[in-house]
């Protein structure tokens, strides 16, 4: 699909429209930006350029207004701009933001900061007078009515952003940021704008032939602002998210600046890269005028170099003479998100140029969730033809929005995503044939050449804790856990396995460690201990370096690959150490699990069929640019500089005297010579079954309330009201969606009875059940705690097709009638609360006592892995917490 023309035929009448936004005074305690009024002028000029622009100067919403630097800025006003872009805009909306940005302790809740907004000591509500990007700006923006919304944020922590980039299901929603997610930036220039706007405003206002997309800016601004650093050093790297095809942002401008040859190093870079001089375009008006002065030599000079810029060639008018460039043939590398920064490592240091230094290959790096890359692949006619509608479910696969464009080069984690993308029967796949019309056909072939780094994966344990040697390698994970959680506590946490292969892997051989054989046990009880799971390995060791999770940290043994533990275990100021590691990270030996089958990187070939422009060319450059990183010493030093080991005959290879993996943080922590784990054998099937057991374990949930409505509860004024039963209860169903089943069932009733079903146990709208629940009444009986119990946890297990699912009972009492439950009947519910498959037992109780140890409500908890709730709690947030842990309503 072609990328969206606001100013197409097809869109040319719609409403288009930009809000800028900048904030460049500041009261309080934050310093002033003087840099952001030249931010809003250059936003203004590229986007309303009179060749290259897409919207015209009526299309602009500025907030302050044009030439009013001195305004004061607030939240509703900007509130408001965005609001009425809601409604307003069916065609483009671009939202552009330029000031301070701010966010919580762990790196959560971008907050959008303007001239009166303050910081508190209040840690629920940190902020005062912002715009939360996760509760205010991206549900404003969810709902636009534009076909296509550009959001572009130049500030501090923009990339936190990331984390809560929600766009509703079909939305083309593109956010651009100008760092990656925990990293700040330098103020600017007041008299040339901040770096990254710059950059920005060049690139739009002088794309080369062709319109400028918004895949082509995030290519574009990554190289260049890679000569830069943001603060503390950091590494000044925009990062992205796109949910759509591509949109375009500006109109091709004509020829492209000369590009600098490497023979002339006077004009090398800080960071050895070959800078483009700035030439600045001349307006056609002053030619004659200038040629006028000039000499007839010089004239005929320029005259040459229009020439040359009109038939589209690059040139350059060089000490010696002119060089002439063509542009170089484009490589598309699709790679794992856990592998994704050394990759762009090794393509930035591909060497290929020609005689006369003009690039010949360039290659274009991205990412994707390993699932979607996958399914992608296997459903591959997807890329050029997009299902017209949507099935029953309503997840329409869409490659170009999941992934990105289509890859010349795929580079997994593991043989083991390959093996998935070409299982035989499967479209995408040999034999796959025809398939139907949402799952897309197989137009690709995959051809893996070979492996181009290789690291295992490892289970990384704080060397705090007990461990035994012997266990270190050879044995499988189910041995290890059980080694360590004999003589500790240990959590064991891995990475979101949707995102990385390395994940799914490890919770593959993870679920085989569940004493009950369920993975709804594993990942309540890795969701308990962290919400929600990180992406990578990478997040997943910055969320525990961050310093407000340390008491997990101190007992957290991590499934990684061992490449990452090596860089975490790095000491401040080691070259290599990440940036977001800290001195609360422990150190961590690696233990080898026999059944994690090692992480390869296979190289892959992606072959698409009627692909037939430059084929020769094309195949001939993915073959030098992987025998270039097999083969090349400065390439596989990209590797093995990051903590992977390098490829020796095909077989991974020693770590070298360089290597991180020999540095003296890393010498009693990791095995230098390590098994093969694999994967030889096919383990496609045994991959998905574990993906659909995952997917299976986090949701659609099942949640039943017990409610003990008796009259003593009424008596104690805890019924109604605000901190009431049912008060409580209807709060908490604030994380329960339209695909859960829950209910509500009442315990006072007459002797014959067990219960009283208030609602049944379905899917339901959240207004109607929270209606039936404001409506009920107590009734003048006892509660028959024991009876209701018995029965919930039996409904709540009445489901045989659905195993892996969240499953929670939730009792609300207040405590009386708990002592009309029999010790025996007591130990009876105890033990069938331990039961399979797993219903997790959250007591909420009224008043004090019933949670106190060894009590009934305590034991419950601790039979199914539950929680028991009194006064003492902040019982409204707790609970809403636990019903989050097997609802879907937050996700939605």
């Amino acid at each position: 699909m072609p990328p969206y023309d606001a100013r197409g035929e097809a869109n040319r009448a719609k409403r288009h429209r930009a809000v800028l936004i900048g904030v460049e005074h500041y009261e309080g305690a934050r310093n002033d930006l003087p840099a952001v009024a030249t931010n809003l002028r250059l936003m203004r000029e590229a986007l309303t350029a009179e060749h290259t622009g897409m919207l015209g100067p009526d299309d602009l919403v500025e907030v302050p207004p044009d030439g009013d630097r001195a305004a004061t800025v607030d939240p509703l006003r900007v509130r408001a701009a965005l609001t009425a872009a809601r409604e307003e805009v069916d065609g483009l909306l671009v939202v552009y933001f330029a000031g301070h940005g701010i966010v919580r302790p762990d790196g959560s809740d971008l907050n959008l900061m303007f001239t009166d907004s303050r910081v508190t000591r209040d840690r629920h509500h940190p902020f005062v007078d912002t715009l939360s990007w996760r509760d205010d700006i991206m549900p404003e923006l969810r709902y636009a009515r534009a076909d296509w919304v550009v959001v572009i944020l130049d500030c501090c922590f923009a990339g936190n952003a990331l984390w809560a980039f929600s766009p509703a299901a079909g939305q083309n929603f593109a956010l651009l940021t100008a760092a990656e997610p925990g990293v700040e930036i330098p103020p600017g220039d007041p008299g040339t704008g901040t770096e990254f706007t710059a950059a920005l405003h060049r690139l739009l206002t002088t794309g080369q032939g062709e319109p400028v997309t918004f895949t082509r800016i995030v290519t574009g601004i990554r190289r260049a602002m890679a000569p830069y650093k943001a603060v503390d050093g950091h590494p000044w790297i925009p990062d992205e998210r796109r949910h759509g095809d591509d949109v375009v942002l500006a109109l091709a401008a004509g020829p492209e600046p000369p590009r600098q040859p490497p023979e002339d190093s006077a004009r090398k870079g800080p960071t050895g890269r070959w800078l483009r001089p700035r030439v600045p375009a001349l307006p056609h008006r002053l030619l004659p005028v200038l040629v006028r002065r000039m000499t007839r030599t010089t004239a005929l000079v320029l005259a040459a170099a229009a020439v040359l810029a009109a038939g589209g060639t690059w040139y350059l008018l060089g000490g010696s003479g002119d060089v002439v460039c063509a542009s170089p043939l484009e490589l598309r590398v699709l790679t794992d998100p856990d592998l994704k920064p050394t990759v762009q490592k090794a393509a930035d240091a591909y060497p290929r140029r020609d005689a006369h230094g003009c690039r010949t290959v360039g290659i274009n790096v991205y990412d994707a969730k390993a699932t979607d890359a996958v399914s992608a692949l296997r459903s591959s006619s997807l890329w050029q033809e997009p299902p017209a509608v949507c099935p029953a479910s309503g997840t329409c696969p869409r490659p170009q929005r999941d992934v990105g464009a289509q890859p010349d080069v795929w580079i997994p984690a593991a043989g083991s995503a390959w093996q998935r993308a070409t299982a035989a029967g499967a479209a995408g796949g040999p034999g796959g044939g025809e398939a139907s019309a949402s799952t897309g056909r197989n137009v690709v072939e995959l051809e893996r050449l070979g492996s181009v780094a290789y690291t295992p994966m490892v289970l990384g344990v704080p060397d705090t804790l007990l461990q035994a040697q012997s266990l270190q390698t050879d044995d499988p994970l189910s041995d290890i856990v059980t080694g360590l959680q004999a003589v500790q506590e240990v959590e064991i946490l891995r990475p979101d396995p949707e995102v990385t292969e390395a994940a799914l892997l490890a919770t593959d051989a993870l679920y085989a460690t569940s004493a009950d054989g369920h993975a709804s046990t594993v990942e309540q009880g890795m969701a308990e201990a962290l919400r929600p799971m990180p992406s990578t390995a990478r997040d997943l060791m910055c969320a525990l370096a961050d310093g407000t999770h340390n008491e997990l940290e101190d007992r957290a043994a991590v499934l990684v690959p061992e490449q990452t533990l090596a860089q975490f275990n790095l000491s401040a100021g080691e070259a290599g150490r990440p940036a977001c590691a800290t001195e609360a990270l422990a150190h961590r030996v690696a233990h080898y699990p026999s059944d994690v089958p090692m992480l390869d990187l296979p190289f892959v070939r992606v072959t698409w069929d009627g692909a037939d422009r430059d084929t020769a060319a094309r195949e001939a450059a993915v073959d030098d640019f992987y025998e270039w990183l097999t083969t090349d010493r400065n390439a596989q030093k990209c590797f093995t500089d990051d903590g992977f080991r390098g490829v020796d005959g095909g077989d991974p290879a020693p770590p070298g005297d360089d290597s991180v993996l020999r540095a003296e943080d890393n010498t009693t922590a990791v095995r230098e010579r390590i098994p093969t784990t694999g994967p030889d054998a096919d383990a496609s099937a045994s991959l998905n079954d574990t993906l659909s057991r995952y997917r299976g374990a986090l949701g659609p949930g099942r949640v039943l309330y017990l409610l003990d409505n008796s009259t003593s509860v009424a008596d104690k004024r805890l019924w109604d009201g605000i901190g009431g039963a049912k008060d409580l209860v209807a709060r908490s169903m604030g994380s329960l969606g339209t695909r859960d089943s829950y209910g509500v069932w009442t315990a006072a009733v007459a002797p014959e009875k067990p219960v009283t079903q208030l609602v049944k146990l379905r899917p339901h709208g959240r207004a109607d059940v929270r209606k039936a629940v404001a409506d009920a009444g107590t009734a003048a009986f006892h509660a028959r705690i024991g009876a209701g119990l018995g029965a919930a946890l039996a409904a709540l297990r009445d489901d045989p097709a659905v195993v892996e699912q969240p499953r929670l009972l939730v009792l609300v009492t207040d405590g009386e009638d708990f002592d009309g439950v029999g010790q025996k009947e007591q130990a009876e519910l105890v033990t069938d609360a331990r039961r399979a498959p797993p219903v997790r037992i959250v007591t909420v109780s009224l008043q004090d006592g019933a949670c106190a140890s060894g009590r009934f409500g305590d034991r419950l908890a601790a039979a199914s892995g539950g929680r028991c709730l009194d006064p003492g709690d902040d019982i409204a947030a707790e609970l809403a917490a636990e019903v989050a842990k097997a609802g879907t309503g937050d996700a939605e």
